[in-house]
């Protein structure tokens, strides 16, 4: 019978600084997992445990016993290797560990994710630091008899581990540890202090338990896919007891018991994960003379991992099968769906494909003779012997794009079946520019003959650009090769490639890119060199190709994506309705090649494989695994379908915070609000990930038609058909009133109960009538509210106007229209307008600049005011709204008084925001004060202004040059001829005549007739089609508008982005709402239990 495979993981005790520096060196999974664990700790901690546990510096001797920092470098070392090894096919049937080495069990069994396990040990290490004295452990080498027979030792500690009849560990307080230290070195008694800080396995930390059980009872666990044999009491477990975790540091260790039940199932090769090898010498002294068992060991605090490593790998043959289905270990750190399941496992690999650049006359020979059907349809295609170009190419075309991407295309996917024929099929493909279309063909989206006539196209289309230049940057990382361009006025330079992290191609009018050589050389690059091609090539320049190709791809119909690709445009896998848009918005968007390979490598790929002619990308890989972090990604492996599904809400610290009475009204589990965003940016997907969360989303209805906003209420009712809550948004338009009458019909009309009542000045009649048609009255006389009412408002008066019952003459009107019943009536004096007030400081779109520290308090006090003046039966909440993109802001709204807070800014840089990836890049990169106030086009007359994002663009200095040339001149025509032509050339791209026209086109005579007598009201006319035009160019994401981008945002997302940073949620692709709401809410409840212990005492 084959031996079972026992992975194995210790505890504190042992830890040492520099513990697995060589594997970290040497091997490449070891080092990425450990960088990749750090980034995560780092943001739980404030420091880098990498630096602490590498520090050239640091003495190994000295002890390493900080437990908020060894706690999760243990951690980390136990999951990084578990992850080495099971690159190299070595698959666990059992996990054992001992104290909280039972952390990385867990993990590695798939009952916690690894992302939890090391925030439990930071938790459990802070919770440690927080509630109990410093304590200490002594390993003793003697007969376990000694304990009982000395006074001293069973008076003054408790026994932590028994490891064998002469080796026993106990635990106490630091000075008894001492005392007892002393005495048995005068007994001349071997013993062993641990470098630990606290008195594990002892009652000296009870004061913990409960803090720490609390947080683990909110905790996800899963049952487990590999049995885990437990270290407290030598059982096999395939689910976690509920406080386990706990008693795992709070109980005695019984690993005597542990390996008995592993040598009763039968031998087994044990393998020691941990960092000094103890384990494995637990595993000699409990195991019997006769035990047929073997038992292996990586790293010793001798610093032989190297050593002990190359041995293994080299045994590895004997040890890569496994009786278990190795799929199966998916939900912890152990492998993936796209994993082999052949016997003899291997590290997961890439197959990545060279693009333009690449091309060389003589590549492909001896392939196309190999492949001759393949070579003929190329040429019957073509028109040309494809052979003869790329083997000799006697006319020099090999260096012209429309026969460049042909000629590599098919070079390309001839590498490819000899790849897979010599080394399978890859995990996971990608391709540069070009070459994902070699990518694309290898994972099924369409067949050789289809790619190369959309490659051949493609070709042609941008071989016709002209005017443009290219350049490659070498040695200027992006923020300085940014801030150099943005210095010398160069912003119609876009970044073409990311090709590492300090080689960048730059692409633009030929005249920019001669001046940005000197501009970078003077920045301090090492290097520009100046690129042979006909066109600024992945830039704005590129639209008029863009325009052509994507009505081509149109006429194709693709397939489904069978191995996952990992798009140019995204750096994140493609899903199967992205195909015709990546492949179109290709032309003009970044190559971002760095952030594929560093996705790469946040999935575990090991082994890259370039497949094509060349080694032009396997350079550039060496290089980005070299001096780049790997991407956290949510999951290990990219899901090619991914659909919405409902699942259970899991409970958390933050589900504490808010009003209660709010999250019982609206059926909540936060107090957590996401508010509109214009034009369905706070799209249904986002509304309706919210709902399934436990958290009110509100569409966006504002500057869409009714059938938009009645397709998007179906949509929302169909997906959260289990009782979920959810909003839309009523946006006050004062130029088209009949537009919220209709609204509210089509609300009523699909009982909508939330209504979220935005941009009002005051209360009106549409409002009234949806307010009344939800009223009535139960059995004990008190009102019932069908039709629920948040207003977001930011001035006194118009809150209280809120906060007041409808007005009489309203329902007078409404009453005499027949619109209302005399009961709706009567029962309308008797309630507030609102059921809640959102208090909106200054945020980003429409803002009075209000500072929140001034406005909510007075707004609370106004409502105390409007609640005792009116005697209202039930409490009118006051949520906090503008500004809140940290934990520290959501605190201090708490602080002042709010009962729940809203978010807007920082769900527009989401999967689920409905703007383009365009704008969402820009967002991604903005700071606090990368804001600027620019006038609002709907009240450009007035004078209303809306924040909006600066960095990258123009639009608020346009804007404002706008509403300048308004309040100076009557009309179009007295404007001078220099500045109108800088507004039609630079702004608008058109003329004063073209604009009207298109006008004209939209609006309603009345408003025509009304600009043919009024020049200004004409001219406002014609400023306030910019500000339509570029919404709609940011929403739509229009390269050649770039720098019109008009994007309502405020500093809260910058303050979000630096709090995010180095996170899984750094990059917009992995930030969705709810986990966003989630982790707000729960950082923010947990920031206000630390600031009570604080001030308890």
């Amino acid at each position: 019978m084959s031996k079972s495979i026992v992975f194995m993981y210790a505890g504190q005790g042992s830890q040492y600084f520099g513990m697995g520096q060589a594997l970290f060196e040497q091997e490449p999974v070891f080092r990425e997992w450990m960088l990749r664990l750090d980034q995560v700790a780092t943001t739980m901690i404030g420091e880098s445990v990498l630096d602490k546990l590498y520090n050239a510096n640091q003495k190994q001797s000295v002890p390493f016993d900080r437990t908020l920092f060894s706690h999760p470098a243990i951690y980390m070392i136990e999951i990084s290797m578990t992850q080495l090894m099971l690159s190299y096919g070595i698959y666990p049937d059992y996990v054992l560990g001992e104290s909280m080495g039972e952390f990385a069990a867990a993990t590695a069994a798939g009952m916690i994710r690894w992302q939890d396990g090391l925030e439990m040990v930071v938790t459990q290490a802070k919770t440690l630091d927080t509630y109990c004295a410093a304590g200490g452990m002594l390993a003793i080498l003697d007969h376990i008899s000694i304990y009982a027979d000395s006074s001293l030792l069973h008076e003054h500690s408790e026994i932590a581990a028994q490891l064998s009849d002469t080796h026993f560990v106990v635990t106490g307080n630091k000075e008894e540890i001492q005392m007892i230290q002393t005495f048995l070195h005068q007994q001349h008694i071997g013993r062993e202090l641990l470098p630990v800080s606290h008195a594990f396995h002892s009652g000296l930390i009870d004061s913990a338990a409960a803090s720490f059980k609390r947080y683990l009872s909110q905790k996800n666990f899963m049952s487990g896919n590999i049995t885990l044999v437990s270290g407290i009491d030598g059982k096999p477990l395939q689910e976690l007891p509920l406080d386990y975790l706990w008693q795992v540091i709070r109980q005695p260790i019984a690993l005597q018991k542990s390996f008995a039940t592993l040598e009763h199932i039968g031998p087994a090769v044990y393998m020691d994960l941990g960092p000094s090898g103890g384990m494995a010498n637990m595993a000699k002294r409990c195991l019997a003379a006769q035990s047929k068992s073997e038992i292996k060991t990586v790293m010793t605090r001798f610093r032989q991992e190297g050593t002990n490593w190359e041995r293994l790998k080299q045994e590895r043959d004997v040890h890569t099968r496994s009786t278990l289905n190795h799929k199966t270990m998916d939900k912890g750190v152990c492998t993936s769906s796209y994993k082999s399941n052949h016997k003899e496992a291997r590290p997961m690999k890439a197959y990545v494909f060279p693009g333009q650049g690449s091309q060389k006359r003589g590549m492909g020979e001896g392939l196309f003779d190999e492949y001759p059907d393949m070579t003929a349809l190329a040429d019957s295609i073509l028109g040309y012997s494809i052979k003869e170009l790329c083997v000799q190419d006697p006319n020099n075309l090999l260096g012209q794009t429309q026969y460049t991407q042909p000629a590599l295309y098919v070079v390309n996917a001839l590498h490819y079946l000899k790849a897979i024929a010599a080394d399978g099929p890859p995990n996971i493909v990608a391709g540069h520019s070009l070459g994902e279309y070699n990518a694309l063909c290898a994972a099924g989206a369409f067949d050789f003959e289809t790619g190369l006539r959309l490659v051949q196209r493609r070709g042609v289309l941008m071989s016709q650009a002209s005017g443009g230049g290219m350049a490659a940057v070498i040695g200027l990382d992006e923020d300085k090769l940014r801030q150099a361009l943005e210095d010398h006025g160069l912003d119609q330079i876009d970044i073409a490639n990311y090709n590492n992290l300090t080689q960048i191609v730059i692409s633009g009018p030929q005249e920019d890119i001669l001046q940005a050589q000197q501009v970078c050389e003077a920045a301090g690059a090492r290097l520009v060199i100046p690129l042979q091609v006909s066109g600024a090539f992945h830039s704005r320049m590129m639209t008029a190709a863009y325009n052509s190709f994507n009505a081509f791809l149109n006429e194709f119909s693709f397939g489904n994506l069978t191995i996952p690709v990992v798009s140019n445009v995204t750096a994140r896998p493609y899903e199967q309705h992205q195909l015709k848009q990546h492949l179109a918005n290709q032309i003009t968007h970044s190559v971002r090649w760095t952030d594929t390979i560093r996705y790469l490598m946040g999935l575990g790929i090991e082994e890259y494989l370039e497949i094509g002619p060349g080694n032009v990308l396997t350079k550039l890989i060496a290089s980005i695994r070299k001096e780049a972090t790997p991407l956290l990604v949510q999951n290990d492996i990219p899901a090619l379908v991914q659909p919405e599904q409902s699942r259970a809400v899991q409970e958390t610290i933050g589900m504490t915070l808010g009003d209660p009475r709010f999250k019982r009204d609206y059926g909540l589990q936060y107090a957590y609000m996401i508010g509109a965003m214009y034009k369905g940016i706070a799209s249904e997907q986002m509304v309706v990930r919210a709902g399934k969360a436990g958290m009110l989303g509100v569409f966006g209805a504002g500057g869409l038609s009714l059938d938009r906003v009645e397709a998007a209420i179906r949509t929302i009712q169909q997906q959260l058909s289990g009782g979920e809550s959810y909003g839309i948004n009523l946006l006050h338009d004062p130029e088209h009133p009949e537009k919220e009458e209709q609204l509210v019909d089509l609300y009523l009309q699909y009982g909508v109960k939330i209504v979220e009542a935005s941009a009002y000045m005051g209360v009106n009649a549409a409002l009234v009538r949806y307010r009344a048609r939800g009223l009535s009255r139960h059995p004990d006389g008190s009102v019932h509210i069908g039709n629920r009412l948040i207003a977001k408002v930011s001035r006194p008066e118009v809150a209280t106007s809120f906060l007041s019952a409808a007005p009489e003459r309203i329902i007078s009107k409404l009453l005499l229209a027949g619109s209302i019943t005399s009961e709706s009536a009567e029962l309308l004096r008797e309630v507030p307008m609102a059921d809640d007030i959102s208090v909106e400081a200054d945020s980003g779109g429409h803002t009075d600049h209000r500072s929140p520290y001034t406005l909510l308090p007075a707004m609370i006090r106004l409502r105390d005011d409007c609640m005792k003046r009116y005697g209202y039966s039930k409490r009118i909440r006051i949520g906090a709204a503008g500004g809140i993109g940290t934990p520290e802001a959501a605190l201090a709204a708490y602080i002042m008084g709010a009962d729940y807070f809203v978010t807007g800014s920082i769900n527009q840089c989401t999967v689920e925001a409905n703007t383009s990836e365009s704008v969402k890049e820009l967002l991604q990169q903005a700071d606090i004060q990368d804001m600027d106030y620019a006038p609002a086009g709907d009240m450009f007359e007035l004078g209303a202004k809306v924040q909006v994002l600066k960095k990258g663009g123009f639009f608020s200095a346009r804007a404002n040059k706008l509403y300048e040339l308004y309040r100076n001149f009557d009309s179009i025509e007295q404007i001078d001829e220099r500045t109108r032509d800088m507004i039609e050339e630079k702004f608008f791209q058109k003329t004063f005549e073209e604009v009207y026209a298109e006008v004209r086109a939209y609006k309603s005579e009345a408003e025509l007739e009304k600009a043919e007598r009024d020049s200004k009201y004409k001219m406002a006319l014609i400023f306030k089609w910019y500000f339509a035009m570029t919404n709609l160019a940011a929403i739509q994401g229009d390269p050649a508008q770039r720098v019109n981008y008009q994007i309502h945002c405020g500093p809260a997302l910058g303050a979000f982005n630096q709090w995010v940073r180095g996170t899984h949620l750094e990059h917009w692709q992995q930030r969705h709402v709810d986990e966003i709401g989630r982790k707000l809410c729960d950082e923010t409840a947990e920031l206000l239990r630390r600031q009570v212990l604080q001030y308890a005492t």
